[in-house]
Parts: structure tokens; sequence; C-alpha cells
């Protein structure tokens, strides 16, 4: 997704899930007049705004109860204006046109709080009661750039901070009882503030004692001083990190939280952060080939480059939270626990063919610790390229072998550049799952074809449209688009026929969002395609990045905002916003629904439906006949296949996992649940493997494992749910024969009747 400007000053980003998208396309429905005036608007209304910035300061001194070390008690006159002019393009052509009023001024308050102290472990309730007064004069705040009280209440925050760091040393200092019969909350958005600090001292001395535990159960020769010193040593990192703020990050925060109480899609950029972004983007060829994100106090992974170094291993998840680095083979680990994410990240990096180890928790810190090590490469993009393969599979209804083929495309990618300079030979998805499918379908002769989109985050919109093309024709609309001033145009492809019309099977998963799903829903609705798998993300939005250096000339580097302005939606007139694609056939899932996906933000924007493309034919869906029987089918291979079996169990358990959010505080309770579960994580790969013929692993080499297993089953030939899928195109080629001898067999009958 490569972004292009044009002239008005605005950078168009489409159908992805990625922030900020790495490419982009110009919208294809007409709004490119609509944008130029309401940009104006917006101007307009920033001239009104930057009136009044002119003697207006709020001090809300009762706030701040002691002097702070770390005070940024104002928003600079820069700043000032940057939130004018973003706050009014939200404004003045956001898709939903909300009002900068009381209702979002709550939103704005309650997504602050959230931000500043998402576990709930710094303010007490008095602090939460004193901010109440100013839940409903945030719209205020925005709309007049009196940004103080969001200012002093980050203020607060870092002096609760100090306040509770001060505390570690000394409850480190502390006897704990290991044996007590008590456990922690994990996460804790539902729980109360502590009312005093008692409770906050309490709730301190059993945070410090889950995280004793969790170091002292992955490093059984580690002492109860030895972890207390780590631990100390950990959260002397986080202190100083949180008063090495650097300038305009706090007003980036705050923008950030106003965009988000539009969409969650919707975003402030700082000019430096625009940069940042663009330079890791190129860098990030030299790595690992994953996309980090600054949490609380950690590091997480929120994306892997599929086919990069960290995917090969197997072993990296999205979810994980990077806790220490450590540089070549026996370099000693550096606990990144509060350190800034841009160091973090110069220490990931670097060199093709050197080696970096990742200490990580899985699953959002209710995992065990893991090691992995990991050798830098370049992240090939041909990785990301649509490939293609060929299976042989008998019938199951008669004596007959299928020639199936398999197309995995993780992203929709073009180089817009090149197609607009004229390359020849730029890189284009259609393009190259054209080539591919020509190959299956002239030299390979496949009986039936399986899209693979598992993880595909969506990418650019031309190319999907086109895609479908080749699949339903170019006279069949692919997908409708509404912009904010409230216009529909139902768009199919002019570039692209009809190639291939036989049996179809698309694999998504939960990760499969914005293009993927306008793909999968195309083939759905034309009746091409069995969408198997788990319900997609449901992002059906589209955002357009806008330069407010068009609007403050004058500023410095005032960053760019980054607005939902459209929403798409399939050609039966249902939105995939929220609810997502719903497969034919559903299969076992490692990703909780309620963790992972569009429905889970806060705010999003809802569901709907539009009238159906004028050509849309009802009548051509796949019936809920076959697809029940292809799910029924899939279900007993589940239930009695030994592969099929070993992955749900493997599944569950990864759910089970996402479920936890209490861990108890009693040391050989947590050693005795990590040997349990250790041993039949153990015997549940053994049992795979030696399926696939492989060697079983012993307890010492699944401890050490280097992903070699886990790379293994990532291997498209040993990949169960790619295996699953063209089990349910076989199935689904059966039914299909089946019907058509049916079918001429009732005409023979007929023919029979009326004959003299």
């Amino acid at each position: 997704m490569c972004k292009r400007s044009i002239n008005n000053g605005f950078s168009f980003f489409i159908l992805t899930n990625q922030t900020p998208p790495m490419n982009g396309q110009k919208m294809m429905f007409n709004q490119k007049k609509l944008i130029k005036k309401e940009f104006w608007k917006a101007a307009s209304a920033l001239f009104l705004a930057s009136s009044l910035l002119i003697g207006n300061h709020l001090v809300a001194s009762e706030i701040k109860k002691e002097p702070l070390k770390t005070v940024i008690s104002a928003p600079t006159y820069n700043e000032q204006l940057i939130n004018a002019a973003h706050s009014a393009i939200l404004a003045q052509y956001h898709y939903d046109r909300l009002p900068i009023d009381d209702q979002l001024s709550e939103r704005i308050y309650t997504l602050y709080l959230k931000a500043l102290d998402p576990q709930k472990t710094f303010f007490l309730q008095s602090d939460i009661d004193n901010f109440e007064r100013y839940k409903y004069q945030f719209d205020d705040f925005v709309r007049q750039s009196r940004l103080e009280v969001p200012y002093q209440m980050y203020d607060l925050l870092i002096q609760r901070m100090d306040e509770q760091y001060d505390l570690v040393e000394e409850l480190l200092k502390e006897d704990y009882d290991f044996n007590v019969d008590r456990s922690i909350v994990i996460q804790r958005k539902d729980a109360d503030f502590p009312k005093t600090k008692k409770e906050m001292r309490a709730l301190w001395k059993d945070r410090l004692q889950n995280e004793l535990i969790n170091l002292m159960v992955t490093d059984e020769k580690l002492t109860l001083d030895e972890a207390k010193a780590k631990l100390q040593k950990r959260y002397n990192t986080r202190q100083k990190r949180i008063h090495d703020m650097e300038e305009g990050e706090l007003f980036s925060l705050v923008m950030n939280v106003v965009s988000l109480s539009f969409d969650p899609h919707s975003g402030y950029y700082s000019a430096k952060q625009m940069e940042q972004f663009n330079i890791s983007m190129s860098l990030s060829l030299q790595g690992i080939g994953t996309v980090l994100r600054q949490n609380d106090d950690s590091v997480s992974i929120v994306e892997i480059v599929p086919g990069g170094p960290a995917d090969l291993t197997g072993q990296v998840q999205i979810g994980d939270e990077i806790i220490g680095v450590a540089q070549g083979e026996d370099g000693e680990f550096v606990d990144i626990v509060g350190m800034r994410l841009d160091k973090v990240v110069e220490m990931v990096r670097g060199e093709k063919g050197t080696v970096v180890r990742l200490q990580m928790i899985g699953n959002k810190g209710k995992g065990g610790e893991k090691i992995v090590k990991i050798v830098r490469d370049t992240v090939k993009l041909e990785e990301q390229e649509a490939k293609s393969k060929v299976y042989t599979m008998p019938s199951d209804v008669e004596e007959a072998e299928y020639k199936l083929g398999v197309i995995t495309l993780p992203a929709f990618y073009s180089d817009f550049e090149g197609n607009k300079q004229g390359v020849q030979d730029f890189k284009s998805t259609t393009r190259d799952v054209k080539k591919l499918l020509l190959e299956l379908v002239n030299k390979e002769h496949i009986d039936g074809l399986v899209i693979d989109l598992r993880g595909n985050g969506g990418g650019s919109l031309t190319e999907v449209i086109d895609l479908s093309a080749l699949f339903v024709g170019s006279d069949k609309s692919i997908v409708q688009t509404r912009g904010f001033d409230g216009n529909t145009d139902a768009q199919s492809s002019p570039n692209e026929d009809l190639i291939y019309t036989g049996p179809m099977v698309v694999l998504i998963d939960r990760l499969s969002a914005s293009a993927s799903e306008i793909f999968a829903g195309s083939m759905q609705d034309q009746g091409r395609a069995i969408i198997a798998g788990s319900t997609s993300f449901g992002k059906g939005t589209v955002q357009t990045m806008i330069d407010l250096s068009r609007i403050l000339a004058k500023s410095t580097k005032p960053g760019q905002s980054k607005v939902t302005i459209a929403k798409f939606y399939r050609a039966n007139g249902e939105s995939t916003q929220e609810k997502g694609v719903e497969p034919d056939v559903h299969l076992p899932t490692t990703y909780d629904p309620t963790e992972i996906g569009e429905s889970k933000e806060m705010y999003v924007m809802s569901w709907d439906t539009i009238d159906a493309a004028p050509d849309y034919d009802p009548s051509v869906v796949i019936t809920d006949d076959i697809a029940t029987k292809l799910q029924q089918k899939s279900e007993q291979r589940f239930k009695e296949d030994e592969k099929h079996q070993i992955y749900k169990r493997q599944s569950d358990k990864t759910l089970e996992l996402w479920k936890v959010n209490e861990l108890s505080l009693n040391l050989d309770t947590r050693k005795e649940k990590l040997k349990t579960e250790e041993a039949e994580n153990l015997e549940l790969q053994n049992r795979m493997r030696v399926l696939y013929g492989y060697e079983p692993l012993t307890l010492e080499q699944f401890r050490n494992e280097d992903g070699t297993y886990t790379k293994l089953l990532k291997d498209t030939q040993t990949d169960l749910l790619l295996e699953e899928g063209l089990l349910i195109l076989r199935d689904y080629i059966d039914l299909i024969d089946v019907e058509k001898t049916l079918d001429m067999t009732d005409e023979s009958d007929a023919e029979e009747i009326v004959m003299p």
C-alpha cells in the first residue's frame, strides 16, 4: 500500500487493518471535489477556532497536589493551532459527522483515563472523583484549544507513578508468603480504582508477588533475592522512562484520544512520528519482520510479516510481550520492561545474518515466558507475493483423484508508484494471481481452487476489485462504497475478465481484514466460493491522510490527520464493519474474537446495510443445504481424525488461555500448573510429529526448542487448516458431481416419460 499525494493536500489510504497503513491509493468513488470543498470549510473553522485561543487559559491547580518531577502543564501555541486544525477537520468530514459536544466529551474523557491508567494501578478513586468534574468539558477544551486540564491530569499521573515506583523499593524489602491461597486479577479494566493508599499498597504487593513468581517459575535456579534484584532493576528502568518523554509526545497522545473518540481508525501523527514510521518501514526490510507497539510499560507484537524471520521461527505470535532482548548467541539479556519503544526497536533491528534473542511472555502476559532465537534477515518482499501449489486428493464418493490448486495471498499489494511512472512490469496482486491462475488452469488442469487469505490484513482497493473479476467477470459489482456525503457507488472491474469458473474455497481467519473481507464477501455474494475458517476482522471503513501543513502554512511541521471518510458494503448491501464476513464452514481458531477484531474496540462505527447493488442476484448464492453438509463433514473429521483432534485440542488450549484472568499467588501451585501444561503441550506436539513422520522431542529439546517443529507445521504440507480447506474443496466437488448426476438422471427420466 504505497502512499500517493494529490494536489489538494490529501493522501488517500484504503482498506487495511494496519495503523498507519503501509500503502494507499486514491479513493475509487467520486469525492475529490467534495473533499476539496470540505477541506476549505475545515480551514475556515480553524480560523474561527484559532481566534478563541487568545486570552483563554484554564488553571486546574487543584489537580496538582505537590510539585512534580516532570511538569508539562500546558500546550505550546503551535500545539494549540494544530489541535484547532485537527479537531476542525474531524468534525467537518469524518464519516459520522459527530459534533464536538458533551457526548463526545464523555468519550474523550473515558478514552483518556484508559490511556493514562489502563490497569487502574496508579490513580486513587479520589483522583477520579476530582477528574469527574471535567467529564463534560473536554469538548470545550478541544474546541477552544484549552488543553491545560488533560496536561495536568498527565502530570498527576507522573506524580502517582513516582509514588508507586518509590513504594516498590520499600515493598521488595518485605517478606512474601508464597504459600497463600489467593489469586491476582491480571487484566483490571473492569476493576475499581483503589480507594485508599492502603488498598493501593496491597494491590502492588500482590502485583510484585506475581512478578516474582513469574521470574522464579521461568528460571528455577533464580533465588528470591536475585528475583527481587531483577525486579527492582526493571522498575528503576520504568521510572526512568516516564521522565524521558520527548517534546510533543503528550500532545500526540491527547490528539489521538480525541481522534479515537470518533472511531478506532482515525488518528493524529506528528511530523516526527510520520518520519519515524517511514524510516521504520524502510529499515524493517532488514530485521525480524514484526511490528511492535508500546503498551503500558511493555512492548507487544501486533503484526508479523508473513515469511519474515520472526514468522519462520513459528514461535512468535501476535499478542506476545517482549520483556528482554539479547544480542548474539550468548549475549546478556537487557530488561526492556519500561523502556521506550524506539529504543527497543533499535535493539531488535540489526544487520542481516546477525542473531537476536527475545525473551517474551505469550498471550498478553497470560502465558509462560519463552526465549526465541531469530536470525535477522532481509524481509523478502517476495514472501508476501501470491504463490501457488498443486495437491492431489482422492474423491470420497467415487474412484477418482482430484488435482487441487492453492493460491496463498498474504496481502493485496500494488506498486502504485511504479504504475504511476509507467513501469511495464510493476508489482500487482492481480497480475501475479492471473499468471498463477492461468498456469493452474491451462497447465495443471486443476479440478478446484483454494484461495488462502488467512492473516491478510488488506491493501489496494483496485487490486481486490480486479482480482475478484478473474472469478466473477468484469460485469459484476464487487463492492459498494458510501462516502460521508451519502453517495453510494457500486464498483466492478473494467480491467479484467473471467478466467476461472471452477469450484473454490476461500480460507479466512480473524486477521483477514478490509480488502480480504471484500474479496471473501464478493465470492460469497456471487455464489463463487465456499468461505471457510473463522469470522473475519470486521473493518469496513476507509481512511484518508491529510497533511496539516496545507492549512497551517506558518506552523512548524504540524503533522498529519488520519480521518475515516467512507464505508464499504458488499454487493448484497451488507456492511462488513464490526461483524466481518461469516464463513459458510466454521473451523477451529486460536484467536479470541473478544480480544482481536473490530468489535473489541471502543466506539466502533456500527454495522448497517444499504440497498443491494443493481445486478445482485441472491439466487446464485450457495445454498444452506450445501454449506450444512460441508460443515457436518468437517466437524466429523475433527471428531474422528487424530491430526484434527490434536489441532482442535491445541486451539482450544490457546482459547482457554485468552480467557484466563486470574493467577494463583502460590508458588508451588504455579510451578505445578506450568509443569502440567508443559507435559500436555509436549505430548500433543510429539503425537503430531509422529503423524508427520518426525522423531518425538525430549523434554529438554522441547524447552530449548528453536522453532524447528513449529516451523514444520507452518509449512504448507503440514498446515492442518489448509489441509482441511482442501478436504472441504474435495467434499464440495463431490457434492457438485452428485447433484449433476441427479440432474442428468431426472432429465433422462423425463425424456422416457414423454417418448411415444
